[in-house]
């Protein structure tokens, strides 16, 4: 479909996320992502299809456990850096007047 039609582009894929990943197979960069989530205390759940996916282009912005995740990973590096697109521009992701959707008050 087009844009004209209201729908959204096809995905790009993620050759900077590609380039991070290195010579790990999916698998293993997964595996690697979960262990850099123990350290800081988040729990997410990696698998290589979750990376496949985001080298795809299907998840064009995180969610914020894997944000700070991957900022852990890669530090001083931005989202746009690790090849992701802005928060405020991927569709359903915007957030309440500048307030991250983690501690939103929806009450």
């Amino acid at each position: 479909m087009t844009p004209e039609s209201g729908a959204a582009p096809p995905p790009r894929p993620n050759n900077a996320f590609r380039r991070l990943r290195g010579n790990r197979s999916a698998a293993e960069f997964a595996a690697a992502v979960r262990r850099a989530a123990r350290e800081i205390g988040e729990q997410v759940s990696c698998d290589a299809r979750y990376i496949g996916r985001v080298e795809s282009g299907a998840i064009r912005c995180p969610n914020y456990a894997y944000e700070r995740v991957f900022r852990h990973m890669f530090p001083g590096r931005t989202l746009a850096d690790l090849g992701f697109a802005p928060r405020e521009t991927v569709r359903g992701r915007g957030t309440c007047a500048g307030t991250p959707a983690h501690r939103r008050s929806w009450g």
